[in-house]
């Protein structure tokens, strides 16, 4: 995942000039230099493993005592850092009508619902019968600008174009959660207006690995059923489709390994939030192509 972000980042990025002879010696020394780099640390992470997976030498009582103080004072450390996590998503919770405000203005004029003055040093006609109905495909533009424009297949290009807005709404009851709406215009493909997706969070660490505890993580994900007029199912269709998205369920299959079904739905997750934390709040920047910095994070993993 990380890798396709670097690819996609560079390819909206402005174009670099390709490097001339002299440059060219430097960039190879650079590049042997990171190559490097990274095999020392890799070879030092295998030694922390190795470290960490045999058996430690006996240590004093006095000693015991005090590591099993300190451990307390850790998991003590990692519950304070719960409720930090659960006050940071109720208060992005109270604050989301703040940003609700620039979203509806947004889909206002990609909808053609307002037309925006324009200044004096914008030499473009000011003239509302000059201009298209709003900005034509704009939330097709936006997702085919991010790292999940592989999902779009031609297929699915003809309805994503009758797409007229994202939106999230965060909850905190009765678990806390968000949800994904799309909205689309009458098309000739389904019967919903909205198209929805919700992830569940829960915010514990795993008792038996306190370690691992790094905020929130899913536990479960819910799509929803999407109406199909007849003859135009994209999800029946050979092949994948975008619309996959809205069934969760139908990506894993009981015949997979643990561990694979387990890769899709993380994988799942990672789109939810990439949609929850760029695409929605980045949204005119991506249209746009300006280079942007993709959040890709581990801050929710799937919890198994």
């Amino acid at each position: 995942m990380a890798d396709n972000e670097t690819n996609e980042a560079v390819m909206i990025s402005p174009s670099v000039p390709s490097p001339t002879n002299e440059e060219a010696p430097s960039l190879e020394k650079t590049k042997q230099f990171l190559l490097h780099q990274i095999s020392v640390i890799e070879k030092h992470i295998k030694e922390i493993e190795l470290a960490q997976s045999t058996t430690s030498m006996p240590v004093p009582p006095n000693i015991q005592a005090k590591l099993y103080a300190l451990r307390k004072i850790q998991l003590d450390l990692v519950e304070r850092e719960v409720k930090f996590h659960l006050k940071a998503h109720e208060m992005e919770v109270q604050y989301q009508a703040e940003f609700a405000e620039c979203h509806d203005k947004i889909a206002r004029i990609v909808n053609g619902l307002d037309v925006p003055e324009l200044t004096e040093s914008n030499p473009t006609p000011n003239d509302a019968a000059d201009q298209p109905t709003g900005v034509p495909e704009f939330w097709l533009t936006v997702l085919k600008s991010s790292f999940l424009g592989h999902m779009i297949q031609k297929l699915d290009e003809p309805v994503l174009k009758q797409l007229q807005d994202i939106r999230v709404v965060l909850v905190s009851e009765p678990v806390p959660g968000f949800e994904l709406l799309f909205s689309f215009a009458p098309n000739e493909y389904f019967a919903n207006e909205v198209l929805s997706k919700k992830y569940f969070l829960r915010c514990a660490p795993n008792p038996d690995a306190p370690v691992m505890f790094d905020g929130f993580e899913i536990y479960s994900c819910e799509g929803c059923t999407i109406d199909w007029k007849d003859g135009h199912n994209l999800v029946e269709a050979p092949g994948s489709s975008f619309f996959d998205f809205f069934n969760p369920e139908s990506m894993t299959n009981a015949d997979y390994h643990a561990d694979h079904n387990k890769a899709i739905m993380e994988c799942d997750f990672q789109y939810g939030y990439h949609m929850k934390e760029t695409i929605i709040p980045r949204a005119v920047f991506l249209f746009l192509k300006e280079n942007i910095k993709y959040h890709y994070s581990n801050y929710y993993t799937w919890f198994d």
